[in-house]
């Protein structure tokens, strides 16, 4: 059973500050689940969970850059 689906989550034409409310708010909640997975490990089994901890990284870093796009979008007043 190899399907996939698609599904669109967000979809539309925003300002900078709508766009920015959106991804930062779905990126908060994703770190915030890698959190719990990790705090979780820890109280467990005396360690981090090693995918948590990558993906923690991986969207922190996806959340430097979306600030960057919306700082600019922001700057030269694009939607």
């Amino acid at each position: 059973m190899n399907k996939t689906e698609t599904v669109g989550l967000v979809k539309g034409i925003f300002t900078p500050n709508e766009a920015q409310e959106i991804i930062l708010d779905m990126l908060i909640s994703k770190i915030n689940f890698y959190n719990l997975k990790n705090w979780s490990s820890r109280e467990r089994f005396g360690q981090p969970e090693a995918d948590s901890e990558q993906r923690l990284k991986y969207l922190e870093e996806s959340r430097q850059k979306v600030q960057t796009l919306i700082s600019s979008a922001i700057n030269e007043e694009k939607t």
